[in-house]
């Protein structure tokens, strides 16, 4: 089937408690052997989501003269929303094959929106404070308008885009 979930990875190895912080570790170490899958999709979302940076940033220095920031800015992020909906579904939420691909693709892009916001946004004021800022301020900007988005992003992935995976598939007759 195309939109099967993931296999649960193997439990995670407790950590023993200690004076120092300890007890949180053990803490986290719990929660995270009570949510094997939350964990896996979390690591596959923050591996997509260097990638897509980078991705981004490249893309944003390259036609940031030609087209100006805002332009560069849009363009890049609608050409990395792409890839990181489809490196989000197979990584992240293990989706492969083209089934509901059209969707999960429309979805993404509607997703994207609240990162230009955010970055477009984070740009405008930047220029507003600083006119003549230099593109590495710009690419931290951007970067951090997309950390800031990153959040909603993951939980609109996951809740809304491929909440069909939260389903219980039924058994073959």
């Amino acid at each position: 089937m195309a939109t099967t979930t993931p296999a649960e990875p193997a439990a995670l190895e407790p950590v023993p408690a200690t004076a120092n912080g300890g007890t949180m570790r053990a803490a986290l170490s719990r929660f995270w052997q009570r949510h094997p899958l939350l964990y896996s999709q979390l690591r596959g979302f923050g591996v997509v989501a260097v990638i897509c940076t980078a991705v981004s940033m490249l893309i944003f220095a390259a036609l940031r003269h030609p087209m100006g920031t805002q332009w560069a800015n849009a363009i890049s992020l609608v050409l990395c929303s792409v890839l990181n909906t489809e490196l989000n579904r197979r990584i992240s939420f293990g989706v492969h094959g083209m089934h509901l691909w059209w969707r999960d693709q429309r979805r993404g892009l509607w997703v994207m929106l609240l990162a230009l916001a955010m970055t477009s946004g984070s740009l405008w004021l930047l220029h507003e404070v600083s006119p003549k800022a230099s593109i590495v301020s710009e690419l931290v900007v951007i970067t951090l308008g997309n950390v800031a988005s990153a959040v909603m992003r993951f939980v609109l992935l996951r809740y809304w885009i491929f909440r069909r995976l939260r389903r219980p598939v039924p058994a073959p007759a």
